[in-house]
């Protein structure tokens, strides 16, 4: 055993709230360090100064810690992270389970949770007893711990506003026949969820009960295919009517296997969008937000779908007023190859096919009309 053990804490809104110092007790191991993904929800052990590690997704519940410089974060593509969690061979994975027989399956969210088990010494599973079993993977590994879950509420999804809705009608329009969509958390995807007026297939990182609730609209077809899932009853009956696939984000993100999809259209958003076309969805100037997560995965699968599309829908300007649209991203989390169409509440700008100058004054039209002027003095194109 090292002299630190490392813990790692597979993601998701349903990821384990046992503390570290809680776990070590358990089997008797030194202070761990932590190996931490996407944690919306905050976790109070989070504050303790005794906790240090990596995260390979920064921000929401982790932003505390990782301002303090505890919590180290690591970019890696969500893809990658299970052989990142390998390769760190942790010594306990923490997950979050429910009862299935004699076994114990995962409670909601997958994600990278099988390959941190696979590779720990040792898993302790959180159970919810008071939780349905919609269908996840079994848990595997060596279950040395099995501790009830507390139960709390989840993080209440936010309805979009206007200007989202706007945003939601313009992806909406671009969406071909029977398209199969990705779409992450937020204002942005639950106003593309409203817009909808056609049938369309999921298959995403993510699930959330609007997501889940296009069935009772008659808009969904097939069945979902998810790695985390964020919801409470719309997620539970489309579990239990057999339309609900969770799996690890080996599948889910592999972008081979996504890219065969045809008409599959990646739905992202991000924190700026150079003139050229770069995204970038990690930091504004040195202050982290998050982490790359599936961005960079589904926007490669998308561009190369047969009739995909690699889109990106966002504010033109951010929470103080500034563009979102700027010469130059902070640093790049997907390149432009990748970033076909980018939507804003002031239109859509079509990247494919477009040389750099074109790129550069479709991006300028669709960004506020405040900071044109401005963005096109500072561009570097034609």
């Amino acid at each position: 055993m090292r002299v630190s053990p490392i813990f790692a804490y597979p993601d998701g809104v349903d990821s384990a709230r046992i503390s570290p110092a809680a776990v070590a007790g358990l089997l008797d191991l030194r202070t761990p360090r932590v190996l931490l993904g996407w944690t919306p929800e905050p976790r109070e052990w989070l504050a303790d100064e005794a906790v240090h590690g990596v995260t390979v997704m920064a921000g929401y519940g982790l932003a505390g810690a990782v301002t303090a410089g505890r919590i180290r974060y690591v970019p890696v593509r969500l893809s990658a992270v299970p052989r990142f969690a390998r390769s760190a061979r942790p010594d306990v994975a923490v997950v979050t389970g429910v009862r299935r027989g004699s076994e114990l399956a995962f409670l909601g969210s997958v994600g990278w949770g099988p390959a941190a088990a696979e590779a720990a010494q040792y898993v302790v599973v959180e159970v919810d007893d008071a939780a349905e079993d919609i269908g996840a993977p079994v848990i595997p590994g060596n279950i040395a711990a099995i501790v009830p879950r507390i139960r709390g509420p989840l993080p209440a999804a936010r309805a979009p506003d206007a200007v989202e809705l706007a945003i939601g009608a313009g992806v909406a329009s671009l969406l071909p026949d029977d398209p199969t969509i990705q779409l992450g958390p937020g204002g942005i995807a639950a106003a593309i969820v409203a817009s909808l007026t056609r049938p369309v297939r999921i298959w995403s990182g993510l699930l959330t009960d609007a997501m889940a609730g296009l069935a009772g609209r008659g808009l969904l077809r097939g069945k979902v295919t998810a790695g985390y899932v964020w919801g409470d009853s719309p997620i539970a009956e489309l579990a239990r009517a057999g339309r609900l696939s969770l799996r690890p984000v080996e599948e889910t993100h592999d972008i081979t296997r996504v890219a065969a999809i045809p008409r599959f259209v990646a739905c992202n958003t991000a924190l700026q969008v150079g003139l050229d076309g770069s995204v970038n969805v990690e930091r504004l100037g040195a202050r982290l937000i998050t982490g790359i997560g599936g961005h960079a995965d589904y926007s490669a699968a998308a561009a190369n779908s047969k009739g995909g599309i690699s889109l990106i829908a966002l504010r033109s300007t951010n929470a103080r007023g500034g563009s979102t649209i700027v010469p130059r991203v902070d640093t790049v989390s997907t390149p432009r190859c990748d970033v076909e169409v980018v939507v804003t509440e002031h239109g859509i700008a079509d990247l494919r096919g477009a040389d750099d100058g074109e790129r550069c004054s479709k991006l300028i039209e669709v960004a506020a009309p405040e900071h044109r002027a401005e963005l096109l003095n500072a561009s570097t194109y034609g």
